[in-house]
């Protein structure tokens, strides 16, 4: 039952004798409730007659399957009118939808009843009665409103507007389909079989399409509208969804409701647009049938006779380039006179054929198909001679043109590249061999459509000539082919003297084009290396500040060596090319040793910075690995030495704090050593590096470009800092355990003096740890400042009593430490087993002892330490202030097999266009590796430094000797080495 939204209805739902807030019960069903007022009053039952019609209507089949809950409230009135109410609601809803209907009563009913209703079993068909107060039994109070108890906001007023908008856009609806359906029918009616007539019926399919254009513009205009009205209150449903408020069901059962009409609009719209495409296309294919036959009528005419007439006037093909070209440009004429008629005839084989295909059957059209085939063949076989004719001439101007131009051509180039004179200039020579070899590729193409063309020509005008009716039209052309027989055969005798004049030429023009172009390609693979030492300055110098990020770049730096690598074998390549040629050509080789020379120092300069940077990023990977396990041990000292009160025993604990006061020991030597290390390794990447005029690195006072590593600085600085804190907190620990183990010094002599007895019984005599202890020392003195705490940040701490950290030689010159006695024979004195392998190192440079790292700033070389053969010992030292000049051995004598580090530094010369390839600097973060690859860092640099000279280098003696000269960190690596040469012997 529709309601429609007038005046009544709207008053009944304002009277809210029943209405819908949106709440469910506790089963999900829909809550509807119904008002019982206090007494009859007039129109009240038609009230709520309306009002449950409207809410039954307004919600979705599917909507009411799910099931209604009414809520009846009777608590304003009496019993027999809440009776009443009962039986007209249960008569009006459908019982199928009514899944449980709930009577509120008032408290004087209440009092009456013995027992509550709501504990008796419900039937179909009958209500239970409850209080009010009761209703949260089955409907929670959120989906109930304020006026029976429940919380739940409803604005019975908005409510209406709602659906008044729903009710006008449904009236809406009903009027545009009804007008969408009227205009169909017209549509339909107007194409009925009366109006497939002749052309006199034109008018008044005229008449019937303005009047349809008309009807439909006014129809559209308002589906428009309709279709708009529907979107904004889908889109208003949609907003208040989306904005979190509830939103009643009715509500979107109207937006499903909407867009189902929707949806219909459309459909009756695309059934109106294709019934009026066809409306449209069948109107224009009336007027039309009658005009095709008058116009296929006049496209035969013309072409049987005027169109032959025209062509049989033209027959000849000419015998040079200007008879042709003006035979050509008549046919031309021609053919613009039949284009008009190509273009009527095309269009209508088009139109006839569509009305063929849609009125297949009618009988109307078979004279016209008849026709329309006469016309298609008769133009068909015009247009195919008109073709033959346009083919035949524009093929004879291509041929002449051709002819003429090879003959032409053929005579310049003979004239200008070949009779000219010697040629010995490069730049000329190679423009003569382009122009040549162009020249003869054009010629060659020339030649080869040349032949074709005549060949093609003779055998067009060979074959017979039918007119548009497919007669035989008799053309006599053997003049012509004869004519075109004689140009071939002419053309084929001059291509053979040509060919053989150019192949000569080219043969000696190649040689000197090929010579100037190896020297360019020369030039340009030293101008590359050139840039690549550019730009491993400016951007290839910085070092990273951890362990990953400098192996990332010695990845980088090889690849860079690699590409100039390449760069170079491709230089040597080419001139030693152009010097083969410049010697079969006998011309002067000058410039061509020139280039050599130039490409080995520009080769030179690039090793030598590069060998530079790759030694810094060793250095740099073993001083941070070197770092995190020095940090680590002295963590775990300090961390044993903690726990040490837990050992149970006074003699126990003596012993382990004496052991660890050994391990802190020697573990502070290695990192004396490490922190020289990282200060000279600072102070070495602030410095700058760029080559001078002889290709070696400059002095400080003539380079002008330098190297920003301050964060690499800094965070070398960070780790020293880092070391120094350790190792105070180390030394604090270990005081803090002595003073509780009351450790006093004279108590640990006589453990010292036995433990050094026993040492030296060890050692069995050996006496030679002087010299190893004075080296030690020695170079430690870097200068006043040197290492007072383990940072250099806290030179104004004072030192603890436990001795916070020293070096080596500074812990054996403290006296403030209880445990040093024991600790210097414990560690230093141990050397004395190592005097024997200093031989295994005998080759290398040792500086003096005052000679301070951080003086380093002034030494910009960074030599590699020099290694000679084992036989030759260190026997020079000079005075605190000088130092060592060492004379280098041959390199070609081989060390003997026991010595790991001899063996490696009498490799064989590298080849000069050849890397050192940089070994993985992370597979190891002991102290032995820092010496080991700290080394074979330097070791390995100065083997490639020696072995990447220029190829010219190599003619000097092997057995020539050199003075080296090495300061700073060259002796710093010299000891590093020495030590664990040393330890490696024990």
């Amino acid at each position: 039952m529709n309601i429609t939204m007038n005046s009544d209805t709207i008053t009944a739902l304002k009277s809210r004798a029943a209405f819908m807030p949106g709440g469910r019960d506790l089963h999900g069903n829909l809550l509807i409730i119904v008002t019982v007022p206090p007494e009859l009053i007039p129109k009240s039952k038609e009230h709520l007659d309306i009002c449950l019609n409207f809410i039954i209507d307004t919600l979705n089949p599917e909507t009411l399957n799910n099931g209604l809950l009414l809520v009846i409230d009777a608590q304003k009135s009496n019993a027999r009118l809440t009776n009443t109410w009962i039986e007209h609601v249960q008569s009006v809803v459908d019982p199928d939808y009514l899944k449980l209907m709930l009577v509120i009563r008032p408290d004087a009913f209440w009092d009456k009843q013995r027992m509550d209703n709501c504990t008796k079993p419900q039937k179909k068909g009958e209500w239970i009665t409850i209080q009010r107060s009761r209703l949260n039994k089955y409907i929670d109070l959120s989906e109930l409103p304020d006026d029976l108890g429940g919380t739940f906001t409803y604005n019975h007023e908005q409510w209406i507007q709602n659906h008044v908008r729903i009710q006008e856009y449904k009236k809406a609806y009903e009027k545009a389909i009804h007008d969408l359906q009227n205009l169909y029918t017209i549509l339909v009616d107007s194409q009925s079989p009366r109006l497939i007539r002749p052309i006199s019926s034109a008018t008044e399919i005229n008449q019937t399409l303005k009047t349809c254009i008309s009807c439909g513009n006014e129809v559209q205009k308002y589906v428009a509208f309709v279709m708009d009205m529907g979107n904004r209150l889908i889109t208003q449903i949609n907003d208040l969804q989306n904005s979190k408020a509830f939103t009643s069901q009715d509500l979107l059962d109207a937006r499903e409701t909407i867009k189902s009409m929707l949806n219909r609009i459309e459909k009756k719209q695309m059934d109106l647009k294709i019934e009026w495409d066809k409306f449209e296309k069948r109107s224009h294919e009336l007027r039309e049938l009658a005009i095709l036959e008058s116009r296929v009528t006049e496209v035969t005419n013309w072409i049987l006779g005027t169109a032959d007439n025209l062509l049989n006037g033209h027959l000849k093909v000419g015998f040079d380039i200007q008879t042709s070209e003006k035979l050509r440009k008549d046919h031309e004429i021609l053919e613009l006179h039949c284009w008009k008629t190509y273009g009527a005839y095309a269009e209508l084989l088009y139109k006839i054929d569509t009305v063929m295909k849609q009125k297949e059957n009618s009988e109307y059209l078979k004279d016209l198909k008849s026709q329309r085939d006469f016309m298609d063949f008769v133009c068909r076989s015009f247009a195919t001679r008109l073709e033959r004719r346009r083919n035949i001439l524009i093929t004879s101007v291509r041929f002449f043109r051709l002819v003429n131009e090879y003959f032409s051509r053929t005579s310049d180039v003979f004239d200008s590249l070949i009779m000219g004179d010697k040629v010995d200039d490069y730049d000329i020579a190679v423009m003569k061999l382009k122009k040549l070899q162009s020249s003869q590729i054009s010629l060659d193409s020339i030649e080869r459509q040349l032949m074709q063309q005549g060949e093609k020509l003779s055998d067009m005008l060979s074959m017979p000539v039918k007119d548009a009716l497919g007669r035989d039209v008799t053309v006599d052309y053997s003049d012509d082919i004869a004519n075109i027989r004689d140009i071939l055969e002419a053309t084929t005798a001059r291509r053979n003297i040509f060919i053989d004049s150019v192949e000569l030429q080219k043969l000696t023009l190649e040689q000197i084009s090929h010579i100037h172009t190896y020297e360019n390609d020369a030039a340009t693979a030293i101008e590359w290396i050139n840039d690549l030492y550019r730009v491993m300055i400016k951007a290839h110098t910085h070092v990273g500040c951890s362990v990953s990020e400098i192996q990332s770049q010695k990845e980088e730096h090889q690849n860079f060596q690699d590409t100039a690598k390449n760069t170079f074998n491709y230089g040597c390549q080419l001139l030693n090319a152009a010097l083969a040629l410049r010697q079969s050509c006998k011309l002067s080789v000058e410039k061509n040793q020139k280039m050599v020379n130039e490409l080995e120092m520009t080769w030179k300069n690039l090793q030598i910075v590069s060998q530079e940077q790759l030694t810094r990023l060793r250095v740099s990977a073993v001083f941070y690995r070197s770092v995190e396990d020095h940090c680590q041990k002295l963590i775990d000292i300090k961390n044993s030495v903690l726990i040490l009160h837990t050992v149970s025993g006074r003699n126990q604990r003596l012993y382990h704090m004496r052991k660890y006061l050994i391990t802190r020991e020697k573990l502070m030597i290695e990192v004396g050593r490490m922190i020289r290390l990282g200060r000279l390794l600072r102070t070495r990447l602030r410095e700058p590096f760029i080559l001078n005029e002889n290709g070696e690195i400059a002095s400080s006072e003539n380079t002008s470009m330098s190297v920003d590593n301050s964060i690499a600085c800094e965070s070398i600085s960070e780790k020293l800092l880092e070391v120094g804190r350790i190792s105070e907190a180390l030394d604090r620990a270990i005081k803090e355990t002595q003073d509780d183990l009351d450790l006093h010094f004279s108590d640990s002599n006589d453990t010292d003096a036995e433990n050094r007895s026993t040492e030296g019984h060890r050692r069995g005599g050996i006496n030679s740890s002087d010299d190893w202890n004075s080296s030690v020392k020695s170079s430690a003195t870097e200068d006043e400042t040197a290492y007072l705490t383990a940072s250099e940040g806290h030179s104004g701490t004072l030192h603890s009593r436990s001795s916070s950290y020293h070096t080596a030689s500074e812990c054996a010159a403290s006296v403030n430490s209880p445990w040093w006695e024991t600790a210097e024979r414990s560690s230093l004195d141990s050397s004395d087993q190592e005097a024997p392998t200093m031989e295994l190192l005998s080759g290398v440079v040792v500086s003096s002892a005052s000679t301070s790292f951080d003086d380093s700033e002034n030494q910009v070389t960074f030599h590699s330490p020099v290694i000679s053969e084992p036989e030759h010992d260190l026997h020079i030292l000079h005075d605190a202030h000088e130092e060592l000049i060492i004379p280098l051995e041959p390199q070609n004598q081989l060390p003997p097999p026991s010595s790991k580090r001899n063996s490696m530094n009498a490799s064989p010369r590298h080849s000069a266009n050849s890397f050192e390839t940089p070994e993985d600097d992370m597979k190891s973060s002991s102290s032995m590796d820092l010496l080991d690859e700290v080394g074979s860092a330097y070791s390995t640099d100065k083997i490639s430094s020696e072995s990447h000279q220029s190829p010219a280098s190599d003619t000097k003696s092997l057995a020539e000797f050199a003075a080296l000269k090495i300061s700073g960190l060259s002796y710093y690596y010299q000891n590093i080495m020495t030590k664990q040469a040393l330890k490696t012997c024990l």
